[in-house]
């Protein structure tokens, strides 16, 4: 586990707590989800695969791949989410 950085540069950063707090079962779907980034090394190049994860069925709902591991993947795979579910009253864990 990274330690938090409580500062960024000198404006604070906002930590929020851990909801989940390792629970990682889900009573019905589109509850609980949890998201990761992850490379793949194809000949000389980096991939950059960012999933979501719905931890009811572990059934990956979402997911972007990308040349760049930028915030740009992350909200990309977020609005493929989000056109595929309902997502209100979710939680998502990174």
């Amino acid at each position: 586990i990274r330690k938090k950085r409580r500062y960024f540069g000198r404006q604070a950063s906002v930590v929020h707590p851990n909801r989940l707090n390792r629970k990682f079962k889900a009573d019905q779907y589109n509850q609980l989800y949890v998201t990761d980034i992850t490379y793949i090394a194809c000949q000389n190049h980096f991939y950059y695969l960012s999933a979501i994860q719905d931890l009811y069925n572990n059934e990956i709902v979402a997911w972007k791949l990308s040349k760049r591991n930028d915030l740009e993947l992350v909200m990309e795979t977020l609005e493929n989410l989000t056109s595929l579910r309902d997502v209100k009253g979710s939680l998502l864990h990174s």
